[in-house]
């Protein structure tokens, strides 16, 4: 399958950069992984920087036109799993961690945010009884055991979300809100993802 990305907007209902820093500088990582109940491997991550935004709450574009696409070879029963992480960027080191900890897809474990009791899972093995499919849920993400919000020197976390499903030809436009435990920077991803025949 073709997988097709367009990043169409990032909304703000907060943003923070630390006291007298000015404007948050919103970021995106979106990994498209293909997966199947063995194994679960990385087809494309994209990276999305976003307009310097002038006020809360407000809506803010992607400083380059986004139009993605990569190839996932997928065989009976595998599954699109997209991984999305939200940093506000200061070094764009641990931007480089995040960015560089994707491509260890099978070290990479997930758990639903809104669920009292943590079920991890790897990608390979999201349950969806769980994570409902086709829509966006955030999560905390684990790779190699390690929490990868508090392994992104000199950026601050905010949060991740993912989508997964089996693979439909056509378009949908997921709605992902990322919201960094302090609350302090309040975003949503607005990406339209389309599936076809490669």
């Amino acid at each position: 399958m073709q997988v097709d990305l367009r990043m169409e907007q990032l909304e703000l209902a907060r943003g923070y950069d630390g006291l007298l820093r000015g404007a948050p500088e919103p970021t995106l990582i979106v990994a498209v992984f293909g997966a199947t109940a063995e194994h679960v491997r990385l087809a494309g991550r994209f990276l999305y920087r976003f307009e310097r935004p002038g006020g809360f709450p407000c809506k803010v574009s992607p400083r380059e036109p986004s139009r993605e696409s990569c190839m996932v070879v997928l065989g009976p029963g595998a599954r699109v799993v997209l991984l999305v992480l939200a940093l506000e960027e200061d070094s764009g080191r641990g931007l480089q961690a995040a960015y560089a900890a994707l491509e260890r897809a099978e070290a990479i474990v997930v758990w639903g945010s809104e669920h009292g009791s943590p079920l991890p899972m790897h990608l390979s093995e999201l349950d969806p009884t769980v994570l409902l499919p086709h829509l966006g849920h955030r999560v905390h993400v684990l790779v190699d055991g390690h929490d990868l919000g508090q392994h992104t020197p000199g950026d601050d976390w905010v949060d991740a979300g993912v989508v997964h499903g089996l693979p439909v030809a056509g378009s949908k436009r997921y709605r992902l809100h990322l919201c960094s435990p302090d609350g302090r920077n309040d975003w949503t991803a607005e990406l339209l993802v389309g599936m076809r025949k490669g």
